[in-house]
């Protein structure tokens, strides 16, 4: 089938596969790896690898134990199409305030697909208008994050601050009163996660803020709809899950998959203190741990990856490949990862057959530029996609 040309994301997302979606499409097609059945991205990230397996035809399986890459799935994911938040909008209060904010220009829409201007029709439009009209608010998060907060932290300039606090509120106390579905709350939350980190006041990711703002953290926050990927097959098919990648493949009988794409961590940068202020704004529970240290970390040690262990990732490897028990197992890795591509190959030649090899040169991800500290060996890397047919699967002898 036609594949469309895949977009960057605007996400600054270690690892992101965005610029790979081609060549992953390329590679699946090459070797004739039919569109059908149930396909499961397993470390799904920012749910783009997800989102073109929906595409191509799968019903489609995401997972990631991030919340934040959670409520992103689910947003692009248990979707077809825009949510129409039906409750919300005939409820006897906010029906008539909330229609009323619509015509306040264009809302940007974005997936893998393309970008866009959200149609004027669709509901979702007067929800996002509202919310964009909100007044900023004090509260925990922009205390504790955002510039003139008490905490001293500068994640966010002083405006976009308030109207990230004075929008996840709302969309919380939305939630509670169950004026909107947990589906239509994740695809909110998910909207705002991707509109903030467009005017984040970082380098790249949130392992640190910068000691002052910059010009294009000082643009006004303006939300976004994420798009969600249609399908033929009905949306309840298509699932979300956030826990432990190893516990969720032990929950499929043999076979139950066709495809299973493993995009694991490569390198020693934990996701947990990396992204930890999308974490956070994505599970609103600034009033479960205080947050730690100049950059206001979540919980220490929470959600560490042993794939980020030079110690610990070959058996953390071997562990996923005995549990992979799929038709077909894709899985995406750099050179210049923890594992040594021969020690990885050979892990994969250990336990699948039929293994196709792939390299790409990709450009490489950088948190910031060359200093004095730290200065990159090259501007490019080569990331491997493996293809291969798991010894586990039904009918393999």
């Amino acid at each position: 089938m036609p594949r469309p040309a895949m977009l960057n994301a605007t996400m600054n997302y270690i690892g992101s596969k965005h610029s790979l979606l081609d060549d992953i499409a390329a590679l699946l097609d090459e070797q004739q790896v039919p569109a059908e059945g149930r396909a499961l991205d397993l470390f799904a990230g920012t749910a783009a690898v997800a989102q073109l397996l929906k595409r191509r035809g799968h019903v489609t399986y995401a997972n990631d134990w991030q919340y934040y890459s959670y409520v992103t799935g689910v947003a692009f994911i248990e979707f077809n199409s825009f949510p129409k938040f039906e409750t919300l909008l005939t409820d006897g209060l906010w029906g008539g305030e909330i229609r009323a904010a619509a015509g306040a220009g264009p809302i940007r829409s974005y997936s893998i697909e393309g970008r866009g201007s959200l149609p004027a029709v669709q509901p979702c439009g007067p929800v996002l208008h509202y919310l964009n009209r909100l007044p900023g608010r004090r509260g925990t998060f922009y205390a504790s994050y955002c510039q003139g907060g008490e905490a001293g932290r500068m994640y966010f300039a002083r405006e976009n601050g308030l109207r990230i606090q004075a929008i996840r509120d709302q969309v919380e106390d939305w939630g509670s009163a169950e004026l909107i579905s947990p589906r239509e709350k994740a695809w909110l939350v998910a909207c705002l996660l991707e509109s903030a980190d467009r005017v984040a006041n970082t380098a790249s990711v949130y392992g640190a803020y910068l000691k002052h703002v910059k010009k294009a953290a000082q643009k006004p926050l303006a939300l976004v709809a994420l798009k969600p990927i249609p399908s033929a097959h009905p949306a309840e098919r298509h699932r979300v899950f956030c826990q432990d990648g190893l516990e969720l493949l032990g929950q499929f009988d043999p076979g139950e998959l066709h495809l299973v794409y493993v995009d694991p961590p490569y390198n020693h940068r934990q996701y947990a203190s990396n992204y930890h202020l999308l974490e956070t704004i994505a599970r609103w529970d600034l009033g479960q741990f205080e947050p730690r240290g100049v950059t206001g970390l979540r919980k220490a040690r929470e959600l560490c990856s042993n794939y980020c262990l030079g110690s610990a990732v070959e058996s953390e490897m071997r562990r996923l490949l005995q549990r992979v028990n799929s038709h077909y197992l894709l899985l995406s890795y750099n050179n210049e990862g923890l594992l040594p591509p021969e020690t990885l190959l050979a892990l994969l030649e250990e336990f699948c057959t039929e293994v196709r090899v792939a390299q790409i040169h990709y450009r490489r991800f950088r948190a910031d530029t060359d200093h004095a500290k730290r200065n990159y060996k090259a501007d490019h890397t080569r990331e491997f996609l493996v293809l291969g047919r798991p010894k586990t699967r039904p009918g393999c002898v």
